[in-house]
């Protein structure tokens, strides 16, 4: 074993004197940049996931704009599907009127179908304006106000459509318009799901009016309300008595041949 002589002592301990401050620095420095590096990574990976978050919500707006378009879509659809209706039901009113030489009550619609689905949309279609646009002078019959309460359902706003129907069967519970309002009040209900009231007034019509022109629709619709209440066998007891009672009702009768197709695809 070597012995250290004075000199090679003196120079170990200047050499050590000299190297710790080196040496502390450097593992300091080596710290503080592993918690920078740490501190980058966390950061890197919030920015990460801020970029995720952001691209989740446009796609969510664009899937919210999207649908959107179709609703403003299937409103216009429905829109001219009861324009359409009742323009073609004026046409048979004042053609009936020609060849009778006496007026007939307004005719405005045979059944309206259910809601259409968000997925199901069409092109708006343009067509001529109705009596519906409540320009006309009061007939004595309430026509404006009727006209008016058509015009709510047209534009989809159910609830007012049937506050203003209400309304008008109540001012003018003799107007030969009042038939029609009721059974619009019907389709106004059933349209807002509400159909338990829909039914109710749908059988009213059936059981007040039964040789009004509207009868036999509201027959089909009470049909139509049995299946959307899921009460299966009311509908197919509607349905068939409905063909069994009007034979001649082809139309009606085939609308009620689908829809007991269609219970009978779904099981019930």
């Amino acid at each position: 074993m070597h012995k250290l002589t004075p000199v090679s002592f003196s120079l170990l301990t200047l050499f050590i004197i000299f190297i710790s401050p080196v040496m502390a620095d450097s593992v300091e420095d080596r710290l503080d940049r592993m918690e920078k590096m740490m501190g980058n990574q966390v950061l890197m990976e919030q920015i990460q996931q801020m970029d995720l978050i952001r691209l989740e919500l446009t796609e969510l707006r664009e899937l919210v704009e999207g649908q959107e378009h179709q609703l403003t879509l299937i409103k216009q659809r429905q829109r001219n599907l009861y324009q359409d209706m009742d323009r073609r039901l004026q046409d048979l009113e004042a053609g009936s009127a020609r060849s009778t030489g006496t007026a007939t009550p307004v005719l405005s619609g045979s059944n309206v179908p259910p809601p259409v689905s968000a997925g199901i949309v069409a092109a708006p279609s343009s067509v001529q304006p109705t009596i519906a646009e409540n320009t006309e002078t009061d007939d004595g019959d309430g026509k404006p106000a009727y006209s008016h309460a058509f015009n709510v359902l047209k534009d989809g706003d159910y609830v007012k459509a049937i506050t203003e129907f209400k309304n008008f069967i109540n001012t003018y519970p003799e107007s030969r318009y009042a038939v029609n309002a009721q059974y619009w009040l019907g389709e106004a209900y059933y349209a807002s799901r509400d159909y338990k009231s829909a039914l109710g007034v749908f059988q009213g019509i059936v059981d007040k009016n039964p040789a009004s022109l509207k009868a036999l629709d509201a027959e089909l619709k009470i049909g139509y309300t049995y299946y959307a209440m899921q009460d299966w066998v009311a509908a197919r007891q509607a349905l068939e008595g409905l063909i069994s009672r009007h034979p001649d009702a082809k139309r009606s009768i085939e609308k009620a041949n689908k829809r007991l197709e269609r219970m009978k695809r779904e099981g019930h």
